[in-house]
């Protein structure tokens, strides 16, 4: 009886932790975020694209069981700050490339047969929708761009962020910068 409960334990508490998000929405403090600019303003804040060390190596193995698009995700998913901040979105791979759309823009309107290829690093197909579409933070850091590029929010709203390397795009790899207007 005893081991029964503690199976029984042991799979309840794995369930719970395989059923939360990879990448889920946080608190300004929690994202990186900055209140030394004013009282109680957030203006900025850090988005990591990608988690290298997570799931299985690339390229694939044979039998690859999907898990390296554990590391195809942004951390955090959701971030929050004030209007008139700034956020760095962290680039840990040179493959990924940032674009900002419109407030209310959503990863389900993104045309993904919007295609441009990228010659170099390697020469692979990035989204190139321009509907809606507000930047591209320069190019990818296989193309010489910055892993560290940033960009400044001054007009409150909920803002889709991508990585355009389609097979990432495809995996998840997007979230939200939300302004608020608090001044």
């Amino acid at each position: 009886m005893k081991v029964r409960a503690s199976f029984l334990f042991f799979a309840l508490a794995l369930a719970v932790a395989c059923a939360q998000p990879a990448s889920s929405p946080t608190s300004p403090a929690g994202a990186g975020g900055s209140t030394a600019a004013g009282p109680g303003l957030v203006l900025s804040a850090t988005v990591q694209f990608g988690n290298d060390p997570v799931g299985s190596p690339f390229p694939p193995p044979s039998g690859h069981d999907q898990s390296g698009h554990g590391r195809d995700n942004l951390i955090p998913r959701t971030v929050v700050i004030d209007k008139g901040g700034t956020v760095t979105f962290k680039t840990v791979a040179p493959i990924h490339q940032v674009a900002i759309y419109a407030d209310g823009a959503e990863a389900s309107e993104i045309n993904q047969g919007a295609v441009v290829i990228k010659a170099g690093c390697p020469p692979v197909p990035y989204i190139n929708d321009a509907n809606h579409r507000l930047a591209v933070l320069g190019e990818p850091p296989c193309k010489g761009g910055s892993f560290n590029p940033t960009y400044t929010f001054n007009t409150p709203g909920r803002y889709l962020v991508i990585c355009t390397f389609i097979p990432h795009f495809s995996v998840g790899m997007y979230g939200w910068v939300e302004v608020r207007d608090r001044r």
